[in-house]
């Protein structure tokens, strides 16, 4: 990989986990296709990063 993906994949990671919480909360209160869709995606790339795959 680009040297410029390891220096900036901590701060992806970080920001990750909020957007994740907040969709996983608007997901609670309105859960429509889309909604679940997003989360879902937002959770395997962050696994994905928890995994070591990026």
């Amino acid at each position: 990989m680009n040297k410029w993906w390891y220096s900036i994949r901590y701060t992806v990671k970080s920001v990750l986990f909020p957007l994740i919480c907040v969709q996983f909360v608007r997901t609670l209160l309105l859960p429509t296709g889309l909604d679940v869709f997003i989360l879902f995606a937002l959770f395997l790339l962050y696994l994905g990063f928890l995994l070591g795959v990026y």
